[in-house]
C-alpha cells in the first residue's frame, strides 16, 4: 500500500524528471564527445590522403612514378588502396578495379566504396578518397582505409556506453533512495501534524540539525509550535485564573444580596448591601478591562503607526502624574533627566509601560522609601530607569510575577489584580523589547536603547528598544 502510493507521488515523478534531464544532458555531452573523437580521426586521415596524393601527383608531373609504385609495394595491412585511369576512367595500373563513383576530381577526401583488386583477392572497402588530374589527362585516385577509423569510433563508443550505463543505474538508485527517503520524512512530518492537530500539542516535527530545507522548515515551524503551545497554555491558565478571581466577588455579592434580602429592614440595610455589591461587581469588571486590554495589545499590529517619540516630555508627564501620590504616601520620589532621546515607538504604550513600573515602585515601596524616574546616557547608549527601595523580587519568582494573576506573598496584602506586569510584558512583546528580572531587595526596572538605535546627529532612535529590568540592593544609587 505504502509502496503503490509512493510510485504514484508527485516526489517520485519530480525524481524522474529530474533524472530525465541529467540523462539527456549527460547523453548529449557523449554525443559531442563521439562525434568530436570521430571528427578529429576523419581529420587525421584526410590529411595523410591529401597530402600522399600531392606529393605521388608532383612526382607523376615529372615523370617519375616511383612513388606510385612503392605506395602499392608497401601496404602489408591492405589499407592504402591506389589506382591509375585515363580520361574515360579505364584502369591503367593500380589495386582499385574500377574508378570510384561519384569522386570529384581535385577535390578534397570525400568516402567512397572501392573494389581492391590484388593477388590477395577481390573485395569492397569503404575509404577516404580523392583524385588528381595529371598533364596527360590520366587521372591518379589515392584512397586510405576507414576500417582503423570505424573500429576506434566503435571502442570510443562502446567504452562511453558501458561507462554511462553503470552511471545510470546508480543515479537512479541513489534518487530513488533519496526520494523514498524523503518520502518517509514527509510522511514521518504529516504525521506529527495530524497529532498535532487532534491535540496533541507536544508533538514537534523530526529534525536532524542539518542546514538541509526540510530541516530549516521543521525548526521553523517547531519554533512556532513552541509559541502556539506556550499561548494556547497561557489561554487555559488564564481562563482558570479568571474563573477563580471572579468566584470569590461574584459569590460574595450573592451571599451579601441573600444575606439582605433575609436580614434588611430598611432603605438604609438594603443600600449598604447595594453598595458592597457594587464593589465586588468593580474589582470583577476590572479584572475582565485589564485581561481584554492585555489581549488588545497582544493581538494589535500597532507597528505600522510607530512615530518618534521624546522621552524627556514623557518621562516629564509621568513625573507629574505621580507626584502627589508618591507625596501622599511620603515617599521621595525624583525625576531625573540627563539627555533628550526620541525615540520611535507607540507613544500610548510606553506612557502606560514606564507608568506601571512607577505605580508598581510606589505601590510597594514603605513609607519614608524613595523612587527614582531617570531619563540618562551610559557612553553612547541610553536608558530610562525606576528604582524603588521596595521588597524587590525572590530569585524563584522571576518568571512567575510577569504572569498574569500572580501575586507573591510579599505583596499579597497590597490591593491589586496581579496584572500589571502582564501589561508592560505584552507592550515589551510587542516592542521586540528584552524583559528580565533579577532578585533583591530593591528593584530597577531598566529601558534600555542601544547605541545602533539612536540617531547621533539629532539624538533620535530609529529602531528597536531593549528593556532590562534588573534588580539592586542600591537601586537609587544606579540612578546617580
Amino acid at each position: 500500500m505504502r509502496c503503490a502510493a509512493f510510485m504514484q507521488s508527485t516526489l517520485l515523478k519530480r525524481t524522474f524528471q529530474i533524472f530525465g534531464v541529467v540523462a539527456l544532458a549527460i547523453l548529449l555531452s557523449f554525443g559531442f564527445v563521439y562525434h568530436q573523437a570521430t571528427s578529429y580521426m576523419v581529420a587525421q586521415l584526410d590529411s595523410l590522403v591529401t597530402e600522399e596524393a600531392n606529393f605521388i601527383a608532383g612526382e607523376a608531373r615529372q615523370g617519375r612514378m616511383a612513388a606510385f609504385r612503392e605506395r602499392l609495394r608497401q601496404d602489408p595491412r591492405r589499407v592504402k588502396p591506389t589506382g591509375l585511369f585515363d580520361a574515360e576512367g579505364n584502369r591503367l595500373a593500380g589495386n582499385i578495379e574500377s574508378f570510384p563513383s561519384g569522386l570529384h576530381v581535385d577535390g578534397a577526401p570525400q568516402d567512397a566504396s572501392v573494389l581492391r583488386d590484388s593477388f590477395f583477392g577481390r573485395g569492397e572497402q569503404s575509404v577516404r578518397a580523392t583524385a588528381r588530374r595529371l598533364p596527360n589527362g590520366e587521372m591518379l585516385v589515392v584512397a586510405w582505409s576507414t576500417n582503423y577509423n570505424e573500429q576506434t569510433a566503435e571502442v570510443v563508443k562502446r567504452g562511453l556506453i558501458f561507462g554511462l550505463l553503470p552511471g545510470f543505474g546508480l543515479a537512479l538508485i541513489g534518487m530513488l533512495v533519496l526520494g523514498t527517503y524523503e518520502q518517509k520524512r514527509i510522511s514521518e512530518m504529516s504525521t506529527r501534524v495530524q497529532r498535532i492537530v487532534s491535540g496533541e500539542l507536544q508533538q514537534r516535527l523530526p529534525a536532524h540539525g542539518t542546514d538541509e530545507p526540510l530541516d530549516r522548515l521543521a525548526a521553523l515551524v517547531n519554533g512556532m509550535l513552541d509559541e502556539i503551545e506556550m499561548m494556547v497554555r497561557g489561554l487555559a491558565s488564564v481562563g482558570d485564573d479568571i474563573a477563580h478571581d471572579l468566584r470569590s466577588p461574584l459569590t460574595a455579592v450573592r451571599i451579601g444580596l441573600d444575606r439582605a434580602r433575609a436580614s434588611a429592614k430598611s432603605v438604609a440595610d438594603w443600600r449598604m448591601a447595594a453598595d458592597k455589591a457594587i464593589v465586588r461587581i468593580d474589582h470583577a469588571i476590572s479584572v475582565v478591562t485589564a485581561l481584554l486590554r492585555i489581549r488588545e495589545i497582544e493581538r494589535t499590529r500597532r507597528a505600522d503607526g510607530f512615530s518618534d517619540i521624546g522621552l524627556a516630555d514623557l518621562v516629564d508627564e509621568i513625573g507629574e502624574l505621580y507626584e502627589p501620590l508618591a507625596e501622599e504616601k511620603q515617599l521621595a520620589f525624583r525625576v531625573r533627566k540627563e539627555s533628550e532621546l526620541i525615540v520611535r515607538g507607540d507613544r500610548e504604550l510606553l506612557f502606560e509601560a514606564i507608568a506601571n513600573l512607577v505605580d508598581n515602585a510606589i505601590k510597594f515601596t514603605p513609607a519614608r522609601g524613595r523612587v527614582d524616574l531617570c531619563l540618562t546616557s551610559r557612553g553612547e547608549d541610553g536608558c530610562v530607569r525606576v528604582a524603588d527601595t521596595g521588597p524587590g523580587v525572590r530569585e524563584d519568582e522571576r518568571d512567575l510575577v510577569v504572569q498574569r494573576f500572580y501575586r507573591s506573598d510579599r505583596s499579597r496584602h497590597i490591593k491589586g489584580l496581579g496584572l500589571g506586569l502582564s501589561l508592560v510584558a505584552a507592550i515589551v512583546k510587542l516592542h521586540g523589547f528584552r524583559f528580565n528580572i533579577l532578585p533583591g531587595p530593591g528593584f530597577v526596572a531598566e529601558i534600555a536603547i542601544g547605541a545602533t538605535s539612536i540617531s547621533g546627529a539629532a539624538g533620535a532612535t530609529r529602531g528597536l528598544l531593549s528593556v532590562d529590568l534588573q534588580v539592586t540592593e542600591e537601586p537609587v544609587a544606579r540612578c546617580k
